[in-house]
């Protein structure tokens, strides 16, 4: 829903235009503001600065990489464009306006665009930051999506790196958590439904993120290969947002399953929401954003997806 915010962070005046309809985007951007990550279905509206890594823009890295080459160069007020809460998101307004010192987001926005644009191959527990980024996501985690969750999300990564001490409690408690987020995965993946082949996994409700888990490691064969994971991609219908994320294991496993592009060949054969298409990067992307997926379309995704592996072996 759209939503027009005026407010202020450390003496930044913040004007935040979220989700705006997909047609006046571009008088927007032309009224000054910033685009940050505005993927709609198969298109991605950006400036100059191309702050997005999906569709057309998918060989970019992550949007708050990118960010840093523009660090602290918007100025008050600030008038940003967003139409989600994640990570890289948020992070990339901060480093927008320079909200906090350039040699700790140098090393800080690589490692969330790591987890942003290769989740599964990243291990969060071995970055400098992970901790941090942990918190953060712990914070966020029972949040409705809108244009105070953005802001919110800027002021705990604000709070985090200015006053980490007061964290210490949470942080102890990251082994607990990850370990209860694995067992609830598990326990959708015993529940999910198969496709003919076995390669596409539809997890209805998804409850926590578990594609790492869902998609299952065959350990004995390399990572970038079929062979090396049981399922080749995930249907993960998120129970919070009720939107439907597509996951495959990495970009090598997602072409080899659909074809070069990978899932970029399968979203435009996907059932449109109130006219809004499905988008993202070759190996990870949903249903369009803020929109609630119909449960009773589910079905169909998975036989879609399922038609449009170009390799088809069974599962043994």
């Amino acid at each position: 829903m759209r939503e027009f915010i005026s407010t202020m962070c450390l003496g930044h005046e913040i004007r935040l235009l979220w989700q705006p309809e997909r047609e006046e985007i571009p008088d927007c951007i032309s009224q000054g503001f910033v685009p940050i990550e505005m993927a709609e279905g198969q298109e991605s509206f950006v400036d100059f600065r191309c702050l997005d890594h999906h569709n057309a823009w998918s060989h970019l890295p992550s949007a708050c990489v990118t960010a840093l080459q523009y660090y602290g160069t918007l100025e008050s007020p600030a008038s940003v464009m967003v139409n989600h809460t994640d990570a890289d998101c948020v992070l990339t307004g901060l480093t927008l306006m320079g909200l906090l010192p350039l040699n700790v987001l140098e090393k800080f926005n690589v490692e969330v665009g790591l987890l942003d644009t290769d989740p599964l191959g990243t291990d969060v527990s071995l970055l400098t930051c992970g901790d941090v980024i942990q918190v953060w996501k712990a914070g966020m985690a029972s949040l409705k999506q809108s244009g105070w969750s953005w802001l919110y999300g800027l002021q705990l990564f604000l709070d985090i790196f200015r006053n980490g001490e007061h964290y210490k409690a949470v942080k102890s408690r990251l082994a607990e958590r990850e370990q209860e987020r694995r067992r609830v995965a598990l326990e959708d993946y015993e529940k999910a439904v198969r496709s003919p082949s076995g390669r596409v996994l539809l997890v209805a409700p998804s409850r926590v993120y578990g594609f790492d888990v869902q998609l299952c490691r065959q350990s004995e064969f390399p990572v970038e290969s079929l062979q090396g994971w049981r399922h080749w991609c995930v249907i993960g219908q998120i129970e919070r947002s009720g939107s439907v994320t597509l996951s495959c294991p990495n970009k090598s496993v997602a072409e080899g399953a659909f074809g070069p592009g990978g899932l970029l060949n399968v979203y435009p054969r996907l059932p449109t929401i109130g006219g809004k298409t499905w988008g993202g990067r070759e190996a990870v992307g949903g249903s369009p954003r803020g929109a609630l997926f119909p449960v009773e379309l589910l079905p169909k995704v998975l036989e879609i997806i399922e038609g449009a592996l170009t390799f088809k072996q069974e599962m043994a």
